[in-house]
């Protein structure tokens, strides 16, 4: 199986709301920064794929992810590898 790297993400998320807010209000509203550790499952120019975990050896020696985050490149700020 691949050896993963454990990492943090943190990056700026989409707002959407479907509340009735005066102009003022929708125009101060700001992005939320997320913060998410998991292991890199792939990394490209367009986006990162992080996973919480991984079942392994379930089904004839196939890895398994166990729920992910699919993260677009350009509204991450930074990512950290971290140490076991």
């Amino acid at each position: 199986m691949p050896e993963l790297k454990k990492v943090e993400v943190i990056w700026l998320d989409a707002w959407s709301d479907e509340a009735r807010l005066e102009l003022g209000a929708v125009t101060n509203i700001e992005l939320i920064e997320s913060h998410n550790v998991g292991y890199l499952i792939k990394g490209d120019d367009e986006k990162i794929i992080l996973t919480q975990g991984t079942i392994n050896n379930l089904f004839h020696d196939k890895m398994f992810m166990d729920g992910f985050v699919v993260i677009p490149r350009g509204m991450i700020k930074t990512i950290k590898v971290l140490n076991d």
